[in-house]
């Protein structure tokens, strides 16, 4: 592998942004021109001009990916149908194996000759959580849709816990001549300094899953927007308003539990700094965090780690009634400890983000009326915005700081248990196709 680091205006990078800006100047002026999406502000959509139709978005995979949301702001919400639209379920098997090899693969070529390069860094990676392999494949899928992408270089740091071995990765994708990077940073602040190598090199920096580079008031948080390009991702804040909506409505009163993901994340300092401060004078949190800028309950978004969190937790507070976290699979493997306690799960609320099958399957089985799930969703189609608002960036075009993906919580019923999954561990609202699922854990 070419190991030469790629400075900021090189050859390579001046000519991938030469051939978008062409090929944008050459878009239609029908491109676009179709009845405007919701919160699309009517009319053709500025991102026409780019070569991205929102309007073109599949209404039923808005609402598989997203649920009853009402729009954000029209400078997200149209970035968000943009990626949407190119989310084609009807793959043919050149493409399916395509983005297999890329997947499978540290770097490949898209076979399409385009001039630019994808970099993709994950602090998670494929072989150590199924959601980070999704996303990841979410976002090759993305980026086959771009003829303009004719390599993708990825990365994955599976969960190292020194933050060094996540900085580097961003530096190897520099010196790859990425001429963009999506990912997600695990590690928060500490990449900090990656980050800003990146995009003092011209390389546009974006996050998914609302992963900011610290969360802003955080020391040595970097801007968004500022520091670097974006952040794709929910209102924290409002989420976390959720959640501990649905505990005050479902507990009333009673002793919760929340649980996070890695240490120093801001994903889950975001959404409990606000879930702390809007749970009710009723609610008692078991395991408040040390501080405001600390996490309560990390469990690195590993199964084994959720189970040894609720086995303490509940042995010391067997009357828990509640929990919130990010991730429905790590509680589906944490319910084991109220079977090994002899605790049976009545009157119990559970507020999510992701949609793991196996959770509300585990639910269905238990029967149990007074266990009640509410979630949000995967998440996993957020690097394909990632994608398409670094594509956007690249002709020049005006993308948010923080491009914000709405969300709405919704209660598990029955129908959210799909028996015929292809894998019970992907989440419902993922947007790759099936086929693909198939092949990626074929084993």
């Amino acid at each position: 592998m070419d190991m030469r680091r790629i400075p900021k205006g090189s050859i390579s990078r001046r000519t991938g942004v030469a051939v978008l800006v062409a090929m944008a100047a050459a878009v239609p002026a029908a491109v676009g021109s179709a009845s405007s999406p919701p919160g699309s502000g009517g009319g053709e959509s500025p991102l026409a001009a780019y070569g991205e139709d929102p309007s073109a978005a599949d209404p039923a995979l808005v609402e598989k990916a997203l649920g009853p949301v009402e729009p954000s702001a029209a400078e997200s919400w149209d970035i968000v149908l943009a990626a949407i639209a190119r989310a084609d379920q009807d793959l043919d098997q050149a493409t399916i194996d395509k983005a297999m090899e890329c997947w499978s693969n540290q770097e490949c070529d898209t076979g399409s000759g385009g001039e630019l390069v994808m970099g993709y860094a994950d602090g998670g990676g494929d072989t150590v959580n199924v959601w980070r392999g999704v996303s990841h494949m979410e976002a090759i899928l993305q980026a086959l849709t771009y003829p303009e992408i004719g390599r993708i270089v990825s990365t994955a740091a599976d969960f190292n816990a020194d933050p060094e071995v996540h900085a580097n990765d961003i530096r190897f994708l520099i010196q790859s001549g990425v001429d963009f990077i999506v990912g997600y940073p695990d590690v928060g602040v500490a990449l900090a300094p990656a980050v800003l190598e990146a995009e003092a090199a011209g390389i546009p920096y974006l996050s998914f899953s609302a992963g900011y580079v610290g969360l802003p008031g955080q020391d040595g948080a970097l801007m968004p927007g500022e520091d670097y390009t974006s952040v794709i991702g929910e209102d924290l804040c409002a989420l976390g308003d959720s959640f501990a909506a649905v505990l005050n409505e479902g507990v009333g009163e009673g002793q919760v539990g929340m649980l996070g993901g890695t240490p120093g994340n801001a994903l889950s300092l975001g959404w409990q700094q606000c879930t702390v401060a809007a749970l009710g004078d009723g609610i008692e949190l078991v395991n408040p965090p040390a501080n405001e800028s600390s996490t309560t309950g990390d469990t690195y978004w590993v199964n084994t780690m959720a189970l040894d969190a609720v086995r303490g937790l509940l042995t010391t507070n067997p009357d828990i009634r509640g929990w919130a976290y990010e991730y429905s699979d790590g509680l589906y493997t944490a319910l084991q400890a109220y079977d090994e306690l002899n605790i049976p799960v009545e009157n119990l609320t559970i507020a999510l983000r992701t949609d793991e099958q196996t959770l509300f399957c585990d639910w269905v089985d238990r029967a149990e009326p007074s266990y009640n799930i509410w979630y949000s969703a995967g998440g996993n189609f957020q690097s394909r915005v990632g994608v398409t608002a670094a594509m956007l960036v690249l002709q020049g075009a005006a993308v948010p700081g923080e491009v914000v993906v709405p969300h709405v919580m919704r209660q598990v019923t029955e129908a959210d248990c799909d028996p015929d999954r292809v894998n019970p561990v992907v989440s419902g609202t993922s947007l790759a196709p099936d086929a693909v699922l198939a092949a990626m854990f074929a084993a």
